[in-house]
């Protein structure tokens, strides 16, 4: 094997493939390696020897590594040479690193790092970093704490992150309702209200998608409210949530849907919706729909009776149940 200083400063090479097999080289040399990678990254002039260098040790889970590296993720001048260190420490997994990724997240330039920063802080679970970002960081640090919150489950969260709903970004809005869907609380329904009426359609559109997650006749009867929405893509939201939801709450109203004038995708995923509810007075229905209704929504209906109610109507569309 080449020495492991000659393999360094491979690291640096203009061809790619010396340079990725040397950084292979020098994870398999495993501790051995640790020192000199540790120096380049701290000392080398070339971004991209650092840059390697960081990868490699987090291949390797080099535990010495954290310190060397969160002072590159804060110092160091090169992005590329940050957004690695940031992987870096998610791989090697020590929670000494949460601080130092808080603050890239909070204060970084780029945006790919504070991405990188994130996403590792997630993997760390680190709730309460998030929690303190959504109260000190900037728009583009509280819309990625609002996501990341949602990500990890956090019902506890759920405080935090409701008044953000009625935030002045648009962005920031969506991203709340998105993530008080994912807390799995029944509790988030009620926070959802002020999105379904925001200006901004694609507010409206995940705030739907969040109450179909979230389940219950509240929500149940927040997705119906939508059901005339004037964006179509809220509508077409809107009646997948109360397929989702599946509490025959909501059955008249996707009936009314199912037979009425809106896009015909929206009308067949009112038969789908049927179907996921599961409540025998959709039978009927669907049955007319697939003698009444166009081809793609016979097919939805034809679907639903079939695989939710155990039809048997030979092929699909010729509306014979």
């Amino acid at each position: 094997m080449e020495p492991i200083s000659e393999l360094v400063l491979k690291l640096g090479s203009a061809d790619y493939f010396e340079r990725q097999s040397a950084a292979w080289r020098l994870v398999e040399a495993g501790s051995g390696a640790a020192d000199p990678l540790l120096e380049a990254l701290e000392g080398d002039e070339n971004p991209q020897v650092r840059f390697k260098a960081a990868w490699a040790l987090g291949k390797m889970r080099e535990r010495r590594a954290v310190g060397p590296l969160s002072t590159a993720l804060s110092l160091d001048e090169d992005p590329s040479v940050r957004e690695w260190a940031a992987s870096a420490l998610e791989a090697i997994g020590d929670p000494r690193a949460v601080p130092a990724l808080a603050q890239s997240l909070a204060t970084d330039p780029s945006g790919e790092v504070r991405l990188r920063s994130s996403l590792a802080l997630v993997a760390f679970g680190a709730v309460d970093a998030f929690e303190e970002l959504l109260g000190r960081g900037d728009l583009d640090a509280k819309r990625m704490a609002v996501v990341a919150l949602g990500r990890l489950r956090s019902a506890g969260s759920l405080p935090l992150v409701a008044p953000f709903v009625g935030a002045e970004d648009p962005e920031l809005r969506r991203r709340a309702a998105w993530s008080l869907g994912e807390m799995g609380t029944e509790e988030a329904a009620p926070h959802l209200a002020p999105a379904l009426s925001d200006d901004t359609p694609a507010v409206r559109m995940e705030a739907a998608g969040s109450l179909g997650k979230i389940g219950g006749h509240e929500a149940c009867g927040m997705a119906a409210s939508l059901l005339e929405d004037p964006d179509s893509r809220v509508r077409l939201a809107a009646v997948t949530a109360l397929g989702e939801i599946g509490l025959p709450d909501g059955l008249d109203r996707l009936v009314a849907v199912l037979f009425g004038v809106d896009d015909e995708e929206i009308r067949a995923w009112a038969a789908w919706s049927l179907g996921e509810i599961g409540d025998m007075r959709a039978i009927e229905p669907l049955q007319e729909a697939c003698v009444r209704c166009s081809p793609k929504v016979r097919e939805k209906a034809l679907d639903s009776l079939v695989e939710v109610f155990g039809f048997g109507g030979g092929e699909k569309g010729d509306g014979g149940i």
